[in-house]
């Protein structure tokens, strides 16, 4: 008993106990260190190397394997660290999960990869206590067992790192939705543009000829906008961030008309006087004619990204509804139709979608739209007997046609086999005779739900109103593909769901529902209601005639829109995952 009491007083190498528990702690706590950030130094170098393999692999799809392998191998890595490699369709949609907007599909129509690559990161200090552990537990199990030898095999072992990515061509295309001019009325046009600019512009039908077939590049005009917006060292988003004018807008779309095409001195004069005719001080929100995607962080000193461009008609008309968005605008239409007194033309237009433009440089999955349109066109019949002078007003709503890039493909190193694909839906419409007043006309924020107008007031005795409705919806997106000599021509290509235009009158006169109301003496004058229906629907002809000639101008199509392609840019690859 004396002995045991003595000893368990007796300090005498407590120190040296201590410092053995103590060491091995902090040598467990520094193994731990060094092997976790070997760990994840390892995964990063893993990562970076799987990143430059999918951007290797998503540049030239026919061989993505042999240049996801010869890009890992130069990083590293051998070519079997690649556990697995997915061509597929990427749709940055951001309505889909993460996971859903990669789809597996052949190199021929891929334009993205994902890679998977797998490797083991060695532990170093750890091995040291791994060993020294299994030794004892290899020590405790009986001879002969497989327990021990399974220990020694997951212990012994380096760590497996794991790592993904995913990456899609950087494909890029210039494209745009709007409708074409399908009839040259000098007159019209010259009206609408007067009336937009707020001048007086007096253009031939070979002016108006010449800016259809004239291109004017919207880089080239950029870069001249600077010029006289005294821009410095400015980038394009710079350029469509500053405040622009209608009248710098128009010259320096003259100056870009010259710099590009000497043959076009038809067209640049022609826009020469259309831009000393604008007597409107506006401002232009340039984000809403063209968005420069990608290509807008490029400087403006730098070479041109790529091509797009619009014909110098669709620049000034389109440039010249921006600076008017909102406004009311009064057009006198001096019209020499059968049957028709007198028209007149109210145009409102609307801003387009938020974030949205005329023409815009992307990749896949973006769009473009044409802006909300109003047109209030009040025409004087000429009838018989009592109904001797009709007024008809049609109003139209017309709501944004979409195009959206839907595709891009691309051989690499050669562009000339590129094609672009585009989805496209034209507008919704809505068609109506009836009474808008101004204060709906204006207000973009609603929908005016017009009542029945009077269409013959015969003083003293009666009185004819009417009211009809007609709707264009159910619209699908139409696919529209684009081979790279369509691309360099900029054809346009028309989507239509069905002629409304040619029918508009029709359906609108067999809707009408028309009241006759007694006045003064009470009379009625019986049949008068059949007399004003016969004369409208005698005069659907002309109304359509200059409801195309409108819309034409304006770039609108009632249940149609045209889209072009203008420019690709194939080459390069980014990363998304």
């Amino acid at each position: 008993m004396l002995g045991l009491r003595n000893f368990a007083g007796d300090q005498k190498g407590g120190t040296a106990i201590l410092f053995a528990i103590s060491a091995t702690m902090l040598f467990g706590f520094g193994a731990m260190a060094v092997d976790v950030g070997n760990f994840f130094y390892e995964k990063r170098r893993l990562q970076t190397a799987n990143d430059l393999a999918a951007l290797a692999a998503a540049s030239d799809l026919p061989r993505a394997l042999a240049a996801a392998q010869s890009s890992a191998t130069l990083n590293g890595f051998s070519g079997g660290t690649i556990q697995a490699l997915q061509t597929g369709i990427y749709t940055p949609d951001p309505k889909r999960t993460p996971e859903a907007r990669f789809v597996p599909s052949p190199a021929t129509t891929a334009n993205a990869v994902r890679i998977n690559m797998q490797t083991t990161a060695p532990l170093l200090l750890g091995r040291v206590l791994t060993s020294s552990a299994s030794a004892l537990q290899t020590q405790g199990s009986a001879p002969g067992s497989a327990g021990g030898v399974s220990t020694l095999a997951s212990t012994s072992g380096d760590l497996p790192i794991d790592s993904s990515a995913i990456a899609v061509q950087d494909a890029q295309a210039s494209f745009a939705v709007g409708s074409r001019l399908l009839k040259l009325d000098g007159g019209l046009l010259n009206s609408l543009l007067g009336g937009l600019l707020g001048g007086n512009v007096s253009l031939s039908v070979m002016d108006y000829d010449a800016l259809i077939k004239a291109r004017v590049d919207l880089f080239d005009f950029a870069k001249r906008l600077a010029i006289r917006l005294n821009l410095t060292a400015a980038t394009y988003d710079d350029v469509l961030k500053a405040d622009a004018r209608l009248g710098d807008v128009l010259a320096a779309v003259v100056d870009a008309s010259r710099d590009n095409d000497a043959r076009s001195s038809t067209a640049t004069a022609a826009l020469g006087r259309i831009a000393t005719t604008s007597v409107s001080n506006l401002p232009v929100n340039l984000a809403s004619l063209i968005s420069f995607g990608p290509a807008g962080e490029k400087p403006l000193s730098g070479p041109k990204p790529l091509a797009a461009s619009l014909s110098a008609l669709d620049i000034v008309s389109a440039v010249a509804q921006i600076a008017n968005v909102n406004r009311q605008i009064d057009v006198g239409l001096n019209l020499n139709l059968p049957g028709i007194a007198a028209a007149s033309l109210k145009l409102g237009i609307g801003e387009r979608p938020v974030g949205t433009s005329l023409m815009r440089v992307g990749r896949t999955a973006t769009s473009v739209h044409t802006a909300q349109t109003r047109l209030l066109l009040t025409v004087d019949l000429v009838g018989t007997g009592a109904a001797s002078l009709v007024r008809v007003p049609v109003y139209l709503e017309l709501a944004a046609a979409t195009a959206r890039l839907n595709g891009i493909q691309c051989a690499p190193g050669d562009v000339s086999t590129s094609r672009v694909t585009l989805g496209l839906t034209p507008a919704l419409v809505d068609a109506w005779i009836g009474q808008v007043s101004m204060a709906e006309f204006n207000n973009f924020s609603t929908a005016p739900n017009p009542p029945a107008a009077t269409l013959l007031n015969v003083a003293g005795l009666a009185k004819v109103s009417g009211r009809a409705h007609v709707t264009m919806t159910n619209l699908s997106e139409a696919t529209i593909s684009f081979s790279y000599p369509e691309i360099q021509r900029g054809d346009k290509k028309t989507t239509s769901t069905q002629n409304f235009v040619a029918t508009l009158l029709g359906r609108l006169v067999g809707d009408l529902e028309l009241r006759v109301e007694a006045l003064g003496l009470g009379l009625g004058l019986p049949g008068l209601d059949g007399l004003v229906s016969g004369i409208i629907a005698g005069a659907a002809t002309p109304l359509d005639q200059i409801l195309n000639g409108v819309l034409g101008t304006l770039g609108i199509g009632l249940g149609q829109a045209d889209s072009w392609v203008t420019g690709v840019r194939c080459g390069g690859a980014v990363l998304v995952r």
